[in-house]
Order: structure tokens, then sequence, then C-alpha cells
């Protein structure tokens, strides 16, 4: 990783001198994290978790204080992969510090930093870009080496001090850098900036005076119809259902809001609550081929789930039996009766003697 450093920062390194021996955390008290912070030793190698997971070097000091979480910082950074192959080569790029707009080997570090400073990041995977990787470029568990240079940062005002037009240009950039962690299957940072970009672009209405222009409410929706989808896939359908009843709320027409809002009713296992969904979209757009195929899955469902009801009630009250068994019990009670006729008239006809005989005897005794 040293030797990867050096590249990185155009440093020529001899390993003849030094017999191929790399420079090491220097042994001794163990210091506070906080110690390490507030001053730290140029070409020293920092462990910010104490456990070797991540650590951080200055090369070059900065001025001024340390950068404040919540600040729109602008670094510029160099990437590179344990074996030497440098994936990104002095890359712009400007972010909220701690709002989780950057992979954490960056957000974890860049706090500790000031304007002006240069400094480097050995990273286990974790804090870059996990078991996922960064396809096609970098693979599942890859640890990373980073070059990273503060060059400025300011403070972002409070979202009710900020002008629509302000609000709209940082929640966009958080929609799109949730669209990027999307594309890789991150769902759950997805969900984290799509959750920022609606902090700024839909914020409580105390917070913000007057309607929302179109363009806003275009981008309020597409953040709210992402997060669902983003919930969606992490199976977090309440969530998800929150969402997109707010981006319907915003625009209550919107196709492909009814299809998502369908999708997690169907997760859910509210299938004709779904369905209503669906017949909704195709009223606005008749002609849509997602929407057409999905209904007809629902419906399907719907179908298959009324029969399992129907199996379940029957196997609850035991009414499948009683159908198999009504027959066998009407052939022996028909039976039984016609057995029995021949007994009752006997028995009426001696009843009959008997009360003639009774009425008989009572008029011999009066």
């Amino acid at each position: 990783f040293l030797f990867c450093c050096s590249i990185l920062n155009k440093a020529v390194v001899s390993t003849q001198s030094t017999g191929g021996v790399t420079e090491e955390p220097l042994d001794g008290v163990e210091e506070s994290p906080q110690e390490k912070v507030v001053v730290p030793e140029e070409n020293e190698w920092v462990e910010i978790l104490g456990n070797g997971s991540l650590k951080r070097k200055v090369t070059k000091q900065g001025t001024g204080e340390n950068l404040v979480k919540g600040q729109l910082v602008k670094i510029k950074y160099s990437l590179m992969l344990s074996d030497g192959n440098v994936v990104d080569k002095d890359v712009e790029q400007v972010f909220q510090l701690g709002d989780g707009e950057v992979i954490a080997a960056i957000d974890l570090t860049a706090n500790l930093a000031k304007v002006g400073e240069l400094y480097e990041v050995m990273a286990q995977a974790r804090f870059a870009y996990g078991t996922l990787g960064r396809p096609p470029k970098i693979g599942s568990n890859c640890g990373v080496l980073l070059v990273v240079e503060v060059i400025g940062a300011e403070d972002v005002p409070q979202i009710e001090d900020l002008s629509e037009e302000e609000r709209m240009m940082i929640g966009d950039r958080k929609r799109k850098i949730g669209n990027d962690n999307f594309a890789r299957f991150d769902y759950e940072a997805a969900s984290t900036n799509y959750r920022g970009a609606c902090s700024y672009l839909d914020p409580p209405s105390y917070k913000v005076v007057g309607e929302a222009s179109e363009e806003m409410k275009d981008l309020q929706t597409k953040s709210w119809c992402n997060l669902a989808l983003s919930e969606l896939k992490q199976s977090k359908s309440d969530s998800g259902l929150t969402a997109i009843n707010r981006a319907l709320e915003i625009q209550p027409k919107s196709t492909k809001a009814l299809y998502r809002k369908g999708k997690l009713l169907q997760e859910k296992g509210e299938y004709e609550e779904a369905e209503k969904c669906l017949k909704q979209a195709l009223q606005l757009e008749p002609d849509n081929a997602g929407c057409k195929q999905f209904l007809k899955e629902l419906t399907s469902a719907i179908i298959k789930s009324k029969q399992r009801q129907q199996r379940m009630y029957k196997k609850m009250f035991n009414l499948e039996d009683q159908k198999e068994a009504t027959p066998t019990t009407e052939k022996e009670g028909a039976t039984w009766l016609e057995g029995a006729i021949p007994m009752i008239a006997g028995a009426v006809a001696v009843g009959a003697l008997a009360v003639a005989a009774y009425g008989g005897i009572k008029g011999m005794m009066q």
C-alpha cells in the first residue's frame, strides 16, 4: 500500500537503500483518538478506529479549522487497489460531509482534515465498496488506497434560508448519487441519499414559503418514487408505501408512482388494493405494456389467493368430509325408515285397541 501511495503522489521510492522494508506505524504508548486527531504527525499512519481497518496519514498540512459535518466540501482524489491498479486519477468531487454521499473511507477521514491538506487513506473493503464492489473495475471485498486533497469547504445554510433553486441543486445532486448507489445494488446507501434529497426538495411546509414550481414537483416525485423502489428492494414495504404515498400527494396522476405502489402492496399480500392502483394507472395510460402485464399477474394472484382461502375454510370446518359422507347417510336414513314404518303402524293399532278397551272398562265401572 505504501508503494502505491508513493506512485499516486509521484514520489520516487528507493527500496534498495531500505532493503525493501516499509514504514510501519510507531509502537509505543497508546494514544486516544482525540490526541491523534488534533496533532497528527506528517508521514505517520493513524488508526481511525483502532483496529487497523481504516488508517490515515497526512503528507501535507492544511490551514484553519478541521472540516465540520454538514459542510459542502470539494476534494480531488485518486484511488488505487492493493495490486497497484489505479482506478480513479485526480477526480474532483463536491459532497456534503457526513451525509453518506461518498464512500466511508472519505467520509470518516475528511472531518479530520483542513483545507489545503493532502492525506492518504488505507481502507478495508467495508469502508469502500464492500461485497458489491464497483464493477467492472473494483471487485468484491477489495481494499483501497486513496490520496485525498482538500480543495475547499463552505457552510451550507439552513434549509429555510435556501432559495428553491439552491434546494433543487443540492437535492438533485443527492438524488443522482442515490441513482449511482442503486445501479450497483447498494440499496441501503441509495435510500440514504434519496432521503437526503427529499429533505431538501420536499421539506416540511413550515420551513418553506410558497407553492413549489412544476420543476421542483417533478424532482420531488422522482426522489420519493426512487426511495420507494429502493425500500422495496430491501423488503421495507411500509416505509416504501410512506414514500410512494407522498409522491402521489404531489402528483396524483403519476403512472410510475401508481405502478410502484402496486408493487409495494403486492409485497404486503394486498393484491386487491394493488389491482386498484394498476387499473387507475391504466386509465391514465391505457397502452402502458408494463401496467398491463402487472395487472394480469395480479388478477391471476387474486384468483389463486381466493382458491387457497376456500380450501382453507373447507379444511377448517370439515366441509369436504361432510360432502363425501352425505350420500351414505341419506341412504342409511332411508333404509331405517323403511324398516320402521311397519313397526310404527303396529304400535298405532295396539294403542287404538288399548284405548278402546280402557273406554269399555271405564263404562262398565260407571
